[in-house]
């Protein structure tokens, strides 16, 4: 069972750790400030208005109690009741419902509610949902109920949510910039990655260093690594050509100086020893070449293996293709260096085996070419080391069998340097060696900035 953490929660990209580090304190203080605003709005404000409101009616309702005429009460103090905005009714009808009323979400209104039936001793019921912009209020008197009716201006701010309201503008505004700002300070990552790639594949894609300091002093670090890289390419190239000229102009003089001697034991076994020299330098010269860039290029690998196949047949090879129903996509691929790791994989199969079949799998997550033989093949514990340079197993794939260690090696190569893998299997079907040569998804869709 796999153990949860907090990584597992984490965005895996560098992106969105950064917008998760940029969202949440933001979200925090968002809910700190409304809970610190609504504790001290609804429940210090509203209720110190609600308070101070409370004294003009407590001080209306105790003269009209002590009054036996308290129409004459109300008649002396229109002016004052007028200026308290403050409607009174004397002896108004018992209000349709048992007990006060307002809004579910209405927090002010609850606070109101709490302060009248705290601090006014008379008090009877609340209406807060008949008029949304008044507070009909009932007090028991000896001369019947009260109604009085008040402006909710009177206790309470009009508009409540206006702060609440302009903080979340604030904060969507600045977390929009502070997006902006961070995916430009993100490209220069992307760019870096992505000319980093399309090298590792062969592709040498337009890179300018940019962004930040530490970006720039990255992106220079890879300039320099890819123009070094590029210059021992270069003189790799040159010792090359040097090193096929000075090594077969000596071999071509002593195979010529065998040619003129008489058959015999010596005569053969020295022929036997250049041939083997050849082959080996050859193999060397082969994989050397697989290191060296080759321009990229749309191909069909569907063309492309049936192609090469075609020519094993022509040959006079017993090699068998199992083409994919739907035929890939063209991708952008070295087809000289795909050649060559095919080419070394059927060889390799061709030299160990009876029958070879080569398929082509274009149901995962790219396109996978197998090339399936009935040799012997390679046991689990050698097959990491049977794609190592100049390895040449001991036991079904030794020397007796030809080659110089270099086929699987060549094929690995190559397919490292398209981003994708080779991995070597036992046949179902053969019962010998399968090779895999996995194609990842990009390079199929040709895609080869990454």
């Amino acid at each position: 069972m796999r153990r949860l953490s907090l990584k597992t929660f984490f965005p895996a990209s560098f992106y969105g750790r950064a917008v998760l580090i940029l969202i949440v304190p933001i979200i925090v203080i968002q809910i700190v400030l409304s809970v610190v605003f609504i504790q001290r709005h609804y429940e210090r404000v509203t209720a110190q208005m609600t308070t101070n409101v409370l004294r003009d009616i407590r001080f209306l309702s105790d003269r009209i109690e002590a009054s036996d005429r308290p129409q004459e009460v109300l008649a002396d103090m229109a002016d004052l009741i007028a200026y308290l905005e403050i409607d009174i009714g004397l002896g108004a009808p018992a209000p349709p419902f048992d007990t006060s009323r307002v809004a579910r979400l209405d927090i002010a209104g609850r606070e109101i509610l709490r302060v009248l039936d705290a601090e006014l001793s008379r008090f009877r019921m609340a209406d807060l949902m008949q008029e949304r912009r008044q507070v009909r209020l009932w007090l028991d008197s000896r001369h019947g109920l009260i109604e009085m009716r008040l402006q909710r201006g009177l206790v309470t701010t009009s508009n409540p949510h206006q702060l609440l309201v302009i903080v979340f503008l604030a904060s969507v505004v600045m977390t929009l910039i502070a997006f902006q700002f961070l995916r430009l300070q993100i490209r220069p990552i992307r760019r870096l990655g992505a000319a980093a790639e399309a090298y590792g594949r062969g592709e040498s894609l337009p890179f300018r260093a940019s962004g930040a300091r530490e970006m720039r002093a990255a992106g220079q670090a890879f300039l320099d690594m890819r123009n070094r890289l590029e210059r021992q390419r270069r003189q790799q190239r040159i010792m090359l050509s040097g090193v096929s000229h000075d090594m077969r102009t000596p071999l071509t003089r002593m195979r010529l100086i065998l040619s003129m001697m008489d058959v015999s034991e010596d005569r053969v076994a020295l022929e036997t020893e250049i041939d083997d020299l050849e082959a080996r330098l050859e193999g060397f010269l082969d994989y050397t070449r697989g290191q060296i860039a080759e321009p990229l290029a749309e191909v069909d690998l569907a063309v492309l293996v049936t192609d090469l196949v075609e020519r094993y047949r022509a040959a006079g090879h017993p090699v068998e293709l199992i083409p994919c129903p739907p035929p890939p996509r063209p991708c952008a691929l070295q087809p000289g260096q795909i050649t060559r790791a095919l080419d070394n994989l059927i060889s390799n199969a061709l030299r160990h085996g009876n029958r070879v079949v080569i398929g082509l799998d274009c149901a995962g997550v790219g396109t996978a070419i197998t090339v399936e033989d009935d040799g012997p093949g390679i046991a689990p514990e050698d097959r990491a080391r049977a794609i190592e340079p100049f390895v040449r197993l001991d036991a079904a794939r030794g020397a007796t069998s030809g080659g110089v260690g270099l086929g699987l090696a060549i094929a690995a190569e190559v397919t490292r340097s398209h981003g994708g893998t080779l991995r070597l299997e036992e046949s179902p079907a053969l019962g010998g060696l399968r090779a895999v040569l996995h194609l990842p998804r990009h390079a199929v869709q040709g895609d080869p900035g990454g």
